[in-house]
């Protein structure tokens, strides 16, 4: 588990068989969980932005993975 500044939010690797990560999520101070995120990436790595009201992210999101990014906090209110 990696806890980000503040204890704002963990990351947390659920399942990894030796060579790739099969479960891992972000969860808030609140303990609120996103979905399974390994989906994404096969396994293969974990690549997280965190903070939609940061200038320096927000702009890129926006531009190319708004859907994805608002399926990542749906559901976490705190993140938005």
């Amino acid at each position: 588990m990696f806890v980000g500044p503040n204890k704002h939010f963990s990351i947390v690797i659920d399942e990894f068989d030796g060579k790739l990560v099969k479960a891992w999520h972000i969860e808030n101070s609140k303990g609120e969980k996103s979905p399974n995120l390994a989906t994404r990436a096969g396994g293969k790595h974990i690549d997280l932005v965190v903070g939609k009201a940061c200038r320096s992210t927000a702009h890129f999101i926006s531009r190319f993975y708004p859907a994805m990014y608002d399926e990542l906090l749906s559901g976490m209110d705190s993140f938005k």
